[in-house]
């Protein structure tokens, strides 16, 4: 019996069975561009298919607006990630977390509140170059019942945010006086806000992060000038600059560094052809989270598929391709008699063939064929 591995999916012979789920498949990404009305009763289309129900996470692309326009609007899932615009005209209840990333924007012309009881523990995640803006004094922004923003300048609605109640005040130590008034040209990243209320303390300061394509494979160098209970960098990559996957991952070079430059470097040894956008996650002891700004390297060449190891000890066979594979993508494995022992689809970039019963030693041939490519490369199996 052959059994191969593709990421989170485990074939069986020719029958495929799902494994771990794919984060992925639980994403919308709004299609645009708008503005996209919400309406509870027929929810946004995804260009991954179907609709918002059911999943966890969406996307709002840059360019696209999505829009809340009513009141009683609502959503329930784990985040939505603003790359475009998001814009709550009327009272609305969001059950998720909010990031907003480099060029995102949140409009409050109303009042949204993300979760309604204390210790919902959702957040409003504001990166460097994300703004949230809250125009006048009645709208506003809560987290789990706790209300933190508010827009105008003139009391008692709230102050000239000359204290410590802006988010672009100097940091003084907690309690902040809380709801924070808004700054001019709005709240800008990097901030973060829970039911707790502000903190501009990040885990981690970035003092570059830069993508250099080196023959063929990519140069990832970044340097940190502060790490606060700090754990790792994960490592992410994509095709679209929309849905990443973990690459790789770099431990911390301390759990408190503070006033010092920490250099990294990461080695992509597998771009794939065409754009290959990259970011990197922070990581702290606590589980929290902090991303920063994608950067794009476009790998020209020829398509090629990498067997390894090889020699194989029969247990297993692993082999990675540098472009999407098509639909009908297959892979086969030929014995030196001619025949096929194994015909599978190709859904990812890396994947592995697992064995129950170890092959046999001896040559074979790993085979994949598409309409636009066809590999056939020798394999040797010793014991």
């Amino acid at each position: 019996m052959i059994k191969a591995l593709s990421y989170g999916c485990i074939y069986l012979g020719l029958l495929m069975v799902a494994g771990l789920t794919n984060i992925y498949a639980q994403t919308c990404t709004i299609t645009g561009p708008g503005p996209v009305i919400w309406n509870n009763a027929s929810p946004p289309a995804c260009n991954e298919g179907g609709t918002t129900t059911g999943k966890s996470i969406i996307v709002i692309p840059a360019g696209v607006t999505l829009e809340f326009d009513s009141n009683g609007d609502t959503w329930t899932g784990t985040r939505i990630d603003v790359y475009g615009t998001l814009d709550v005209s009327f009272n609305v209840t969001i059950n998720s977390s909010v990031s907003v990333y480099n060029g995102g924007l949140v409009n409050l012309l109303a009042k949204l509140s993300l979760g309604s009881a204390a210790g919902c523990g959702y957040t409003m995640i504001i990166y460097t170059g994300g703004t949230v803006d809250v125009s006048i004094a009645s709208d506003r922004l809560s987290v789990c019942g706790t209300e933190l923003m508010k827009g105008g300048i003139s009391p008692p609605a709230c102050n000239d945010c000359s204290g410590t109640n802006s988010g672009a005040c100097p940091l003084e130590p907690p309690p902040f006086t809380r709801p924070y008034c808004e700054p001019t040209n709005g709240f800008q990243g990097p901030l973060g806000y829970s039911e707790s209320g502000y903190d501009g303390t990040l885990p981690v300061k970035l003092l570059y992060f830069t993508a250099t394509l080196e023959d063929e494979t990519v140069l990832l160098k970044w340097a940190t000038t502060m790490e606060e209970n700090f754990q790792k960098f994960i490592i992410e990559r994509s095709q679209t600059g929309v849905d990443f996957e973990s690459i790789g991952e770099v431990d911390g070079a301390g759990q408190d560094i503070f006033n010092m430059e920490t250099p990294y470097a990461f080695v992509d040894s597998a771009p794939l052809l065409g754009f290959n956008y990259y970011r990197l996650m922070a990581l702290d002891l606590d589980g929290n989270i902090e991303y920063f700004d994608v950067r794009v390297v476009k790998l020209s060449g020829t398509k090629q598929l990498s067997v390894y190891p090889n020699p194989s000890d029969g247990k297993s066979i692993s082999f990675d391709i540098n472009f999407n594979p098509s639909d009908e993508a297959r892979i086969s494995l030929i014995n030196n008699l001619g025949i096929e022992l194994l015909r599978q689809p190709v859904k990812d970039f890396k994947n592995q063939l697992v064995f129950d019963n170890d092959l046999s030693p001896g040559v074979y041939i790993l085979k994949y064929l598409s309409r636009d490519f066809e590999s056939n490369t020798r394999v040797m199996v010793t014991h």
